[in-house]
C-alpha cells in the first residue's frame, strides 16, 4: 500500500513537462487505478467466507443434497432457500 503511494509521489517528477494537462491527468490516474486493483484483491482474497463476492460453498452444497435426494426418489425433498441480502451468480 505504501509502494503506491510513493510511486504517486514520484510519478510526476517522471513525466514530461510540455503537456500539463495530460501529465495532471495521468498523475491521477494511474495510481487510482493501482489502488483500485489492491482494493479489489483484498476483497476476493478469502473466497470461502460467504460474502457477495466468495464462491457460494453453502448453495452449492444444498443443490447437491437437493440433486442426490431427487436421484434417489425421495419424496421429502427441501426447497432451495433463496438468498435475500445479495445476488448469487
Amino acid at each position: 500500500h505504501i509502494l503506491i503511494y510513493v510511486f504517486a509521489a514520484i510519478l510526476p517528477f517522471g513525466l514530461d513537462d510540455s503537456q500539463l494537462t495530460i501529465e495532471i491527468m495521468i498523475t491521477f490516474l494511474v495510481p487510482i487505478v493501482f489502488i483500485t486493483i489492491e482494493k479489489t484483491s483484498i476483497i476476493m482474497q478469502d473466497p470461502f467466507e460467504n460474502g457477495p463476492v466468495d464462491t457460494p460453498m453453502t448453495s452449492l452444497a444444498q443443490t447437491i443434497e437437493i440433486n442426490i435426494r431427487q436421484m434417489i426418489g425421495e419424496q421429502n425433498v427441501p426447497l432451495k432457500k433463496e438468498n435475500t441480502s445479495y445476488y448469487e451468480m
